[in-house]
């Protein structure tokens, strides 16, 4: 099979699990918040970012931005530090009231962050015999609305 052969949304159906349901179009290519399907239909990309960065696509920055770091490097764990890092979060703890940062990768790294923040809080501060963490099963943020 080729690399290149026309892709059609119905192969999502046959080949990914189905956690979401896609939009009949598939993009393929953007620019700033347009996005043009593989007919060349334009759209206005509300959806842009979720779960990542709303940045708007291809903007001439970002572009430099990305080749000129992919030049550089790709990707480091986080049992190693870099010099962007570093310096983005010198200039949020210059900028805001925290005194340090953590970058996380998802809600799950971002959650477990938290839950270790409280515990190491609750020990400082009140001792050795406030260790649990109070959780709901299948817990979620509700918001409701006026009839």
């Amino acid at each position: 099979m080729s690399a290149e052969f026309k892709v059609e949304r119905n192969l999502f159906d046959e080949v990914m699990v189905p956690c979401y349901s896609p939009m009949p179009m598939i993009p393929e290519r953007g620019e700033g918040s347009k996005l043009w399907d593989q007919e060349g239909r334009e759209y206005i990309d509300f959806a842009g970012g979720i779960a990542v960065s709303c940045l708007g696509h291809c903007h001439p920055v970002m572009v430099n931005a990305l080749k000129d770091q992919a030049e550089k490097l790709w990707h480091l764990s986080n049992v190693m530090t870099n010099a962007p890092a570093l310096r983005l979060a010198k200039k949020l703890t210059d900028l805001c009231f925290a005194d340090k940062v953590f970058f996380a990768n998802s809600g799950a790294e971002a959650n477990e962050a938290a839950l270790k923040l409280a515990r190491r809080w609750a020990k400082e501060v009140h001792g050795e015999e406030k260790s649990e963490i109070i959780s709901f099963s299948q817990a979620s943020t509700v918001v409701h609305s006026s009839p």
